[in-house]
Order: structure tokens, then sequence, then C-alpha cells
């Protein structure tokens, strides 16, 4: 075997920086390969062209079918290959995904592979197979792919979704309403936040569970029916075998068995006409429910009716499971070939279902003499199940159009009587184009949660649409499905940024699901804390039905593992781009890292805003990004690009003759002096001015009224609770701490900026940076705190991300001395509780210790327990 390694793999489930929709990114070191294109691999090309023939659909580059072929046939390399073949293998086992690309990442021999897929299990292991498969031609060994693609198939059917919800799912996207899958099974929620609404399956979350109890019970069913004088079998429920022989015997041959109350036909047995036959069906509809139904056969062909929100929206005539002869091939012949049908699958996944031969199927073919070895005469129909049901293998005829109008009044009818928003009735009747009870038919079931597969592609007949009718009822025309959504993104700024915006929210009356570094809030209340700025904690907000507003921090670290949380968005605020992560997945320059960011500015609807930093210097590219309307922030009012901005009539926010200004339509607002927003303190704060500025500017950007604005950024106030680890004052004795998160040269540099407009005595810092940062950041870190503080106390993050204990430190101390700084005001305490109790020991009257901590929640709590062992050990105690 070759030395293909695989670096990274990733699943991108949201929009992400390759695509807008999911895909699986892998990261190869394809070593040997890289000097071994496919062309000079012996036997490599027409091997694979072998095993996977349809490959030749693939245009490639080229942009004709064959396209990949030609790359094959002149040489490409093997990270190429393995997007091709995952691609393929997905739409082999029932997907229909295209999109793909394989890209040089750097070194020789590392390529990035990216490509398409509709389910995270399946295109990860669309990989894995694509990976096996290229190993084993490149070294001659044998592969069995076949098996290989039954494994994935199986998974994919597992993973997928079935197909009355998929066409739920389609017909939401359809309409712009998104989609949050819950559970490997079918719970999908509709929309987001309090605007959401659930389906699993055909049951939503407007089904009424007494509905769902009346139709589980078929015997109360049929009785509440009777009542209403609906036509329905004769019958009666029998414990024992006795019980229901003597049901059958005085109902009259032939009889229907089925259990109480299950569901997909399993269980029901038709036309028994004796009680040989009788005892069998009973015995297998008790194997479901202990309680077993006996009712009057009703001579006919089987109808289903689907009412939503009573409507009926189809109807099918059922066939049961067939198979048809051709005089050669044998009956278990006949149904091998039938499920080979690629619409033929498992269970509910597929439009049909594979017919599988049980004791019924053969006792049915007894009775005519037959077994599943006769071979049937030339177009010989027999029937391997007595119901019609696609679950046992039948098919459907759509008749919507058939239907009289008066089984159409009865249907609607009855689906208010059981109390079911989705409702699939069953009829045995000779026609559907006649009232039932003229023609000797009966309704003999009524079901909740119906199967849409009869209706989505009939066998026979047009296909309606039902599960667009499903949403109409979920979502009427006018009715929303979001919620305003605020994404926050930036280098520095944005946790105070999004919760400035939450808190603006709550002033206007919203109630506000915000994620942030610090934990996910709802309605103000931490519901989970750690870090949270990622896809998985905005997808989490989107779920909580009390939320009406969202406030997404949005890392960059998230986007590239696993894409964004969200669709779509209606303001993208990007605070600024700074060199930060430099050098971590593939994100190497300030434009790399602005690309990232921009994601979230690719995904505002058009008639949203991207609020943009005017003085930032990849502004001018993201805003190449913006398909939507954009609103700038500046503190320079004469910024070029801020002043050509508003005078075109777009929004922006700055700062004039000392206020917060609003323009738009090249009018003026002043909102409020910056003196009196508390977050800036007294405007000395300037970062903390910037965004500000980005948070009206998002706000006004979603229809906030201007006055809850100004209220809102005069009531926010910098502290423990509104913004924790930003900015925080505490007391001690005669000197202040000033807890702080600046974890970069750019957030280092602004706080220094802030530090020197409070200075009174010395200012002291407690200073660490993150392992994963590049030494030339780390040292940039060390040289804006030689020229900004007195004495410096160099600690040690809890995690060191990859380096060794203390290798931070030393290069911060080493950065520190090469700017000049005083050796003796330079302090290397690694262990951060001890460097806090040393700056503390330090500290003279009217001294600020501004600390830099990892930390934020672990770092307040330090402070506190400091400060009061502190006032302790001062004040005497009362004997």
């Amino acid at each position: 075997m070759t030395a293909i390694k695989v670096l990274e793999r990733f699943a991108l489930m949201g929009p992400n920086l390759h695509a807008h929709h999911a895909v699986i990114k892998w990261k190869l070191d394809i070593g040997p390969l890289e000097e071994r294109p496919s062309n000079e691999i012996d036997g490599f090309v027409d091997t694979l062209k072998a095993t996977i023939p349809s490959l030749i659909e693939h245009r490639c580059s080229e942009g004709v079918p064959g396209g990949f072929f030609q790359r094959l046939d002149s040489g490409t390399w093997a990270g190429h290959v393995m997007e091709h073949v995952a691609i393929e293998i997905q739409n082999l086992a029932g997907g229909a995904v295209g999109f793909g690309r394989a890209r040089s990442a750097g070194p020789t021999g590392v390529y990035n592979v990216i490509y398409e897929c509709l389910n995270r299990e399946v295109g990860i292991e669309a990989g894995v197979i694509a990976l096996e498969l290229i190993e084993h031609l490149v070294s001659g060994e044998p592969f069995d792919f076949e098996a290989r693609l039954d494994s994935i198939r199986t998974l994919s059917d597992r993973r997928q979704l079935g197909p009355s919800t998929r066409s739920i799912v389609d017909a939401a996207a359809a309409r712009g309403i998104p989609h949050i899958r819950l559970t490997e099974q079918s719970l999908v929620q509709l929309g987001y936040g309090c605007r959401a609404k659930k389906i699993q399956a055909t049951t939503t979350s407007d089904t009424r569970f007494i509905g769902v109890e009346i139709a589980g019970d078929k015997d109360l069913t049929k009785t509440l029916l009777g009542f209403h004088g609906v036509p329905v079998p004769k019958g009666a429920m029998a414990r024992t075998l006795e019980s229901a022989l003597d049901v059958a015997r005085d109902i009259g041959w032939p009889a229907v068995v089925k259990p109480l109350d299950a569901s997909h036909g399993r269980g029901i047995n038709t036309d028994i006409r004796n009680d040989h036959d009788l005892e069998l069906a009973f015995n297998e509809a008790k194997e479901y429910r202990s309680t077993v139904i006996v009712e009057r056969f009703i001579t006919g062909n089987d109808y289903r009716l689907l009412v939503v929100n009573h409507h009926l929206i189809a109807a099918a005539q059922r066939i049961p499971a067939s198979v048809v002869g051709d005089g050669e091939m044998t009956i278990g012949q006949l149904v091998a070939k039938e499920n080979q049908d690629p619409r033929r699958g498992e269970g509910h996944e597929k439009i049909l279902t594979r017919i599988r031969v049980d004791e019924m199927t053969e006792h049915l073919l007894a009775l005519r003499g037959l077994t599943l070895e006769s071979v049937p005469g030339k177009d010989e129909r027999v029937f391997l199940k007595t119901t019609a049901n696609l679950s046992t293998g039948g098919t459907a005829i759509d008749v919507t159009d058939r239907v009289h109008p008066s089984n159409i009044h009865m249907a609607q009818r009855i689906s208010r009587l059981v109390e079911l928003d989705i409702c699939g009735i069953d009829i045995v009747s000779p026609r559907i184009d006649a009232p039932i009870a003229e023609v000797g038919g009966a309704i003999v079931e009524v079901n909740a949660a119906p199967g849409f597969r009869m209706h989505l592609a009939p066998t026979e007949g047009k296909p309606r649409a039902v599960a667009e009718a499903v949403v109409d009822m979920l979502f009427p025309q006018g009715r929303e499905s979001r919620i305003p959504i605020i994404s926050v993104t930036g280098t520095n700024g944005k946790t105070t940024t999004a919760r400035l915006c939450a808190h603006i929210a709550k002033q206007h009356g919203k109630h506000v699901g915000l994620t942030t570094t610090e934990g996910i809030y709802v309605n103000n209340e931490l519901i989970i804390k750690g870090d949270c700025s990622g896809p998985q904690s905005a997808t989490a907000v989107l779920r909580e039905p009390a939320i009406d507003f969202a406030v997404l921090e949005t890392a960059r670290g998230g986007i590239l593992r696993a894409g964004l949380g969200y669709d779509w968005s209606d303001v993208a605020v990007v605070t600024n781009i700074a060199a930060d992560h430099l050098g971590l997945r593939d994100v190497h320059t300030l434009q790399d890292l602005a690309r990232v960011k921009g994601v979230t500015v690719e995904r505002v609807f058009p008639h949203g805003y991207a609020v943009l930093n005017a003085e930032d210097a990849m502004t001018p590219f993201l805003l190449q990004l913006a398909d939507c309307k954009v609103a700038l922030f500046s503190l320079d009012s004469q910024n070029p690009m801020f002043s050509e901005h508003v005078q075109r009539g777009d929004v922006g926010v700055t700062v004039e003759e000392g206020q917060i200004t609003l323009w738009e339509n090249a009018v003026r607002v002043p909102l409020v002096e910056v003196r009196a927003v508390p977050l800036t303190f007294e405007g000395r704060a300037r970062f903390n001015v910037s965004n500000t500025l980005a948070a009206v500017a998002a706000m006004y950007g979603v229809g906030i009224d201007i006055e809850d604005i100004r209220i809102g950024i005069q009531t926010f106030f910098p502290s423990a609770a509104q913004t924790p680890g930003r900015m925080n004052f505490f007391e001690v004795r005669d000197f202040t701490i000033v807890l702080d998160y600046a974890h970069n040269p750019h957030g280092l540099s602004a706080v220094a900026e802030f530090a020197r407009s409070l200075r009174k005595q010395r200012v002291i810092a407690i200073l660490g940076v993150p392992g994963d940062r590049r030494d030339q950041d780390i040292t940039e870190a060390a040289r804006i705190a030689a020229a900004s503080f007195d004495v410096v106390i160099l600690r040690e993050d809890f995690q060191t991300r990859g380096r060794q204990r203390g290798e931070v430190a030393e290069i911060l101390r080493r950065g520190m001395l090469e700017a000049n700084f005083d050796p003796a005001n330079v302090h290397v305490v690694p262990e951060e509780i001890e460097a806090v109790k040393t700056a503390m020991k330090i500290a003279r009257r009217d001294d600020l210790v501004f600390y830099f901590a990892d930390e934020i929640t672990i770092a307040t709590r330090l402070i506190n327990d400091l400060r009061d062992r502190d006032t302790a050990v001062e004040t005497p105690t009362n004997r």
C-alpha cells in the first residue's frame, strides 16, 4: 500500500469558505504519489474506469461528458481522483451531488480535497472508500468495490431522511423556510426560534395527540365514524382465537384480521375464508398487539385518500405487491428482479419498498396451487400480499381527479371527526368515482402520520404536491418562519458588540438568544457555559422556542471547522480584520482571514446589511463579497470611504462633534454624546466607541427604533455581569485591577492606548499570549507591552496549544528585552494564580493592573477571592 496521509478532515455542514452548501474537506499528503500521476501507474486508469464506469458522466474542467476520463488519461493526481470518486460513490448510493475541487495546499504533495455531501456520515464514508480504492489501484491488489458500495448504500438508507420527510423539507426550502435536523431519525425543525414548527415524518407540532390516539385505536375509530353515519365494515375485537372465530362466523366470511393499532399494514390479512386461514392471520396479528380486530371483508379496490388541513390533497389506488410473468422466470426469480428496481429499498427510505417473501406470501401462493418455483405464464399477474400497503411492496396509481365530490366531502369530514391535521383514509370500494355508500364500499382505517410515497411518485399517474400542502398549513402565506439574526465576527470587539446588540434588542422588547465566547444566553439567562461562538451553538440558539431575536458571535475557527450554524442572516457585522490566528488552517494573510470571516457577509439576505469598518484595510475586499446593502462605521467622520458612502445616501455611523451620529439618505441624525455612553469610558476607550458604532449600525439595519438604540447604548455598562472579561474594573485596597481578554497585538494595542489615558501612577500588566500564535505575533505583543507598561508579569495560558510550558513566556521576555525594556521590571511567573498574586504584592497606591486573562470566569473568581483575602488580612477582627 502507498502512504497517503490524512492530515485533517472536516464536515462543513453549513455555508462555508468553499461552498454555500455542505461539503467534506480533507487535507491529504499523497507522499510518493506526487511523482506518480494517474497515467504513470500501471493499470490504474483502466481499472478505475472498469470499476466505476459511471465516472464517464463527470465533465471535470473539460466541461464535457468524459472530461474526467480525459484528465485520467493525460495524468492527474490522487487528490483529484479522490474528489471525483467520492462524489460518484455518493451518487451511486442514492444521493445527488456534483460539486468538488482539489487544490494544492502549500507544501509539495499536500492537497485540500473538497466535495459536496448530503449527509455527514455518508460523505465521510465516501471519502474513506475512495481512498481505499485508490490505495488498492496503486498497489494492484484486488478491491471488492461492490461490497463497499453496498455498505454505504445501507448507511445512506439509514441516515437520509425518508421520502415523506424529505419532501416536506424540500417544499419548505422552496419557500425559503430553513430547516434543522434534530435527530438521526426524521425529527426536523422548520423555521427558527419562536416561529419554528416541528415535523416527524408526517406528524407535525400541530398534530393533536387526541387525534393520533383515536386513529391508533382502530375499533374506536370505527365506532366513532359509524356513529356519524360513515360506512364502516361490521366487526368486533377479539383477544382469543375462539372469540375471533366467533366474530368471523357471526359477521360471515370472508373476513379481515388486523391488530388493534398497528401501522404500515403490519399484521393485516384480508379475504380470509375459513377457520384455518383465520388462525394463521390471528396468530400473526397477535405478534403486534394483544387485541385483534376481526371484521367483514369488503370487496373492491384499495384506495388511500390524503387529507391535509381538512382538504383532500391526493388519492391513490394501491395495488398489492405482485409480479408479472414472462413465461420463463420463476416467481422467486421475478421477485428478485423486481427488487433490483432502484426505486425499491428497505423500509420507507425509497419510493417503493422491496418485496419480502414471508409465510403469508407462501400461503397465498399455495391457495392458487403455486410455489416460488412456479413459472407464471406471459403477462400473468401473481399477487404476493393480501394488503396493498407500499410498506409491503405494493404500488400505487394516482386517482385524485376521479374522486367523487361526495367522497371528498366525506374524507374532509372524517379528518375533522378524528381531529387530525394530516390524515390518511383507507377505503375499500369497487369504485372511487361514485359515492362509496352507494356502491358497497367502506372506510377500513384512518391513519395518523400517513406516508406520502404513493402520492409523490405514483407508479402510474400524476405526482401530487402533498408536501407543499403541509408547508402551507404550517406556514400560511404571510406567516414568518424566521427571526432576525445578527452575526458578529471580526478579530477583536465581536463579543462586546454582540452583547451590546443583544442588550439593545432586549430594550426593544425582544426575547433574545445570544452566543458568545463565554456561553449561550436565552433571555439574559446563561444556559450553557464555555466558548459558544461556533456553529453548533448558533444552531442551539435557533432551536430555542422562547426567542424571537438572535445575536450570534461567529468565530473564525467554527467557520473553518464546520461552516456557519445558520443559512442566512439579516445583518453581518465585521468589526475589524487584524493579524491573529495567522498560519493556522491555510490562513496565512490578512486577506485569507478576511475571506474566512467574509463568509458571514456572503450569507446576508439581499435586503439585509453588511456592517463594515470603513477604517479597516480589508473592507474593500469584503465589499466585493457583499450582495446586500452596506452600512459603514468609522471613528473618523472624514474617512474618504465613509464620506463617499454616506454622501451617496447609504447608511453610516460615526462620531461628529463628540456625538454618535447616524447617516441615512444623506441626512445626519445625532444620537447621543460619546461621553454619555458608559461602554466608552467617556470616550477614552476608542475601541469600545468603535464597537458601539458597529452595534448602532447593526440594530438600525434590523429595524430597531432610533430611540431604543439611543436608550440601549446609554444603559449598557462595562461590568463583569454585562461584559465579562471586557474592561472589568475591580478596586483592590488602593489600586485598580482591570480585567480584559485582549490576546493579540491588535487588541493589546487598543487596550494599551486606553491604559495610557487612565494613568495615575504605574501601569502593571499580567500578560500571556495563546500558544497557537506565530512567534512573530507573540514578539509583536511583547513590543507593544514594552512601549505601554511599566511592569510586566508574564504568565502562561492554562492550555499551551502545542507549545512547551514556559515557551510563550520566554518569547515574550526576549521580545521585551529586545525592545530595551528594563529587565528588572519583567517577571516570569508561569502559573496564572501566582502571577496575579505577584501583581497584587507589588502594586502601589493608584497603580493600574491590567490583567489580560485566558479563562475569564476563572480570572474573575480569582480576583474576587484574592481581593477578599487581602481585605480580611488588613481588617482587624472584633473580639
